[in-house]
């Protein structure tokens, strides 16, 4: 079996312990593995990381407990047994550690320094809903600088009557917002994730009562924003219903209210609101749930609605309320507190990826190349992107019309590093990124920026270790995980020799667990119509070779070239099989109507349930045998490292874990 170190490392989920024990002398202890303790917190940590989450942790049984903690025991005998052999100094081991090092040094910089913080300021939006005006300078998609410009001045002229005249005023004035003229600037209110990012933010950073200075750009043009609310928003709230429709003649109207109002008294008087919702309603997607239509935010309904809703307790049923379809009788079923930053961590994540990352991350790199002073030298871009075959990709010999001193002049330079042309013709020999990417100068440009971006990531990814700590402790898990998987391949997988004889002998001990199921040939000859049938049948009759008339008349594709032979098919595999598994060997069928047509079948053989022959099961049998032996080879192994460094389990002590709070100090 081949593994690779990435596989090695997400199969162990990174599972670290080094160095823990150490920081908690006063942590519980659940195991001693040589010189090293495995505290509750250690099992507790490692547990919640490679199995769902804490929760996971809290309603794990006593055996699953038990079965993680010899994970680990197991585990912490491998890495000390590779550094008792000192491979973590093996220069192959230190050349994997450092390629690998930059990529999760930069990816842990992104995470740490651009993706959570936004992640927290997303849900820190989501506390509060904000009530806003607005006054909308329009631009086009694509406005021309003469045009921007126009509209900036616009927007600070108007910012400049702020002062003297009402908002709602301006806003009738100047605001190319259609629905001003309607609301008078007035959105209502909203939360995180409910407006265009550039504006939510400005939008959250105003006291109640304060517009913005600049102008705010978004999409759309400039806004000029002014909070005139905030309030804390609640938790979601679920809504059953019961609806009652007008006739689209709207004749029935009365009719309609009555029998709201008499569904609404007999519920106060004491039926059942799921039944009525069953019996009553006209909603068929939510009858049949007893009216049931889920939870809603408060920001997401219209504000009368909404009032309604959130102003009356859980178990309230409302008085029927009309709309231009008809009557709804609403109750309130269920609220929701509003949810942590754990409940919904995972969902922002993904709202931000989706929403807010990529243009959070072109402003990170602006950021870093204003930082590291990024300097590009155009005339030398421009040598280089003129300076290829346009017709060609990446590949052999694409380099072929760069000169050599083109190759060796400075491209581009930052934080004291120098990366000449040929440092890009480097890596784009080397990757796959680009390998189909037409060597045009505005692909090469691109190419340049992507070049540009990986290695300012990279130099600013160097101070990754003293801004954040706990990187260190990443490291040392991920160099943990590539001493595993060594010494692993080392002890385990090449000791593992697979021989005839070893296999033969194995497959005396496992070959029930490889059987054949009941099979049968078949010789089919399959025709369109049963006067065809009939007269394919009078000629086997006669005589005629059931293979020659299959190659001749069978409609079955391919089946001419292999006249009319299925091979040996399970069973159950078609109708014909299963047919023929009740004739004789070499008997043969009367014309009977299948799926695709009319059959005529012969039984070639028979060959009942067995157990495979050893060359048979050998395709799977080999792997079978490699996954059991080493498996075998591990245990060995293992009880040899229990024996050589110790193992202490305190088994009981796996009671206590997960008594805490997540993120709680024992």
């Amino acid at each position: 079996m081949t593994r690779t170190p990435l596989h090695s490392l997400i199969a162990l989920g990174l599972l670290l312990l080094a160095g823990c024990a150490a920081s908690r002398p006063d942590a519980a202890t659940v195991a001693v593995v040589g010189s090293e303790r495995i505290t509750i917190k250690d099992f507790e940590d490692a547990y919640a990381k490679n199995n769902g989450g804490w929760e996971k942790g809290v309603a794990a049984t006593p055996e699953e407990r038990e079965k993680f903690l010899d994970l680990l025991v197991k585990f912490a005998l491998k890495v000390q047994e590779a550094r008792a052999r000192g491979l973590e100094r093996d220069s192959s081991i230190q050349q994997e550690l450092a390629s690998y090092g930059i990529s999760i040094a930069t990816s842990y910089m992104l995470d740490k320094e651009l993706v959570e913080p936004n992640v927290k300021k997303m849900f820190e939006h989501k506390q509060d809903e904000v009530r806003a005006s607005h006054i909308l300078i329009r631009l086009s998609p694509n406005p021309s600088p003469e045009d921007t410009a126009a509209a900036y001045k616009k927007a600070v002229d108007v910012i400049g009557m702020v002062p003297a005249m009402p908002f709602d005023s301006l806003v009738v004035l100047y605001s190319g917002d259609e629905s001003a003229v309607m609301n008078r600037g007035d959105l209502g209110f909203f939360s995180g994730g409910r407006m265009v990012p550039d504006f939510e933010d400005a939008a959250y950073r105003l006291p109640v009562g304060e517009y913005n200075r600049i102008p705010v750009r978004t999409q759309f043009g400039y806004h000029i924003i002014k909070v005139t609310d905030r309030r804390p928003a609640p938790g979601p709230v679920r809504i059953s219903h019961i609806l009652r429709r007008f006739a689209q003649t709207l004749e029935d109207t009365t009719a309609v209210t009555d029998s709201s109002w008499a569904i609404y008294k007999q519920i106060a008087a004491g039926l059942d609101f799921t039944q009525a919702a069953k019996e009553y309603s006209q909603d068929p997607g939510s009858a049949e749930k007893g009216g049931d239509l889920g939870f809603f935010e408060r920001v997401r309904l219209p504000e009368n609605i909404s009032a309604m809703f959130f102003g009356n307790p859980v178990g309230a049923v409302l008085e029927p309320v009309r709309f231009p379809y008809g009557y709804h009788i609403f109750k309130i079923t269920e609220r929701k507190a509003v949810p942590t930053f754990a409940d919904i961590e995972r969902d922002l994540r993904t709202q931000y990826q989706n929403s807010r990352y990529q243009t959070d991350y072109q402003n990170f790199l602006h950021g870093l190349k204003r930082k590291h002073n990024l300097n590009l030298d155009v005339a030398t871009m421009f040598a280089f992107t003129h300076a290829l075959d346009t017709t060609k990709t990446p590949a052999a010999g694409w380099s072929d019309t760069l000169s050599a001193s083109l190759q060796q002049q400075t491209l581009l330079t930052f934080a004291g590093r120098m990366f000449r042309v040929r440092d890009v013709v480097e890596f784009l020999s080397a990757g796959a990124e680009f390998k189909n990417t037409m060597l045009t100068p505005g692909n090469i440009e691109t190419i340049i920026e992507r070049f540009t971006e990986i290695k300012i990531l990279e130099e600013e990814s160097k101070g990754v270790p003293k801004r954040h700590p706990a990187f260190e402790r990443l490291m040392s898990e991920y160099e943990d995980g590539v001493l595993l998987f060594r010494i692993e391949q080392d002890e385990v997988w090449d000791k593992v020799v697979t021989t005839d004889s070893a296999l033969r002998s194995y497959y005396e001990q496992v070959k029930e667990n490889y059987r054949l199921p009941d099979r049968v040939n078949v010789q089919e000859i399959l025709v369109n119509g049963d006067s065809t049938a009939k007269a394919v049948y009078w000629m086997l009759q006669n005589g005629a070779d059931f293979g020659a008339l299959a190659a001749e008349h069978s409609m079955r594709p391919t089946m001419d070239e292999k006249r009319g032979i299925w091979g040996l098919l399970p069973v159950d595999t078609r109708d014909i099989t299963k047919k023929a598994w009740t004739m004789a060997v070499d008997s043969v069928s009367a014309p009977f109507q299948a799926n695709e047509g009319w059959a005529i079948i012969k039984v070639l053989q028979k060959d009942p349930a067995r157990v495979k022959t050893f060359e048979e099961a050998q395709p799977e049998l080999a792997s079978a045998y490699r996954e059991y032996a080493s498996k075998k080879r591990e245990e060995e192994w293992v009880e040899q490292l229990k024996k050589k460094y110790g193992v202490t389990l305190e088994k009981e002590s796996l009671t206590e874990a997960f008594r805490r709070k997540s993120g709680e100090t024992p």
